[in-house]
C-alpha cells in the first residue's frame, strides 16, 4: 500500500500548524498502525504503513 491522503489542504487555507499537528494527532490515534506525515509537495496530511524491521 502506498501513500494514502487523508485531508487535503488548500494553500490559501488559515488554519494554523498547531490545528495541522493537532490533526496529524487525531488520526495517528485512530490508526496506530500507519506513520501520519505532511506532505509539503501536495500539501496533505497522508500516511503510509509503518515499516516493521526486519530481523536480521
Amino acid at each position: 500500500m502506498e501513500k494514502q491522503i487523508h485531508v487535503k489542504i488548500d494553500k490559501k487555507s488559515d488554519l494554523t500548524l498547531r490545528e495541522v499537528l493537532r490533526k496529524i494527532e487525531e488520526i495517528q490515534a485512530e490508526h496506530p498502525e500507519l506513520d501520519v506525515f505532511f506532505d509539503g509537495d501536495i500539501y496533505a496530511i497522508c500516511s503510509r504503513p509503518r515499516k516493521v524491521p526486519e530481523k536480521l
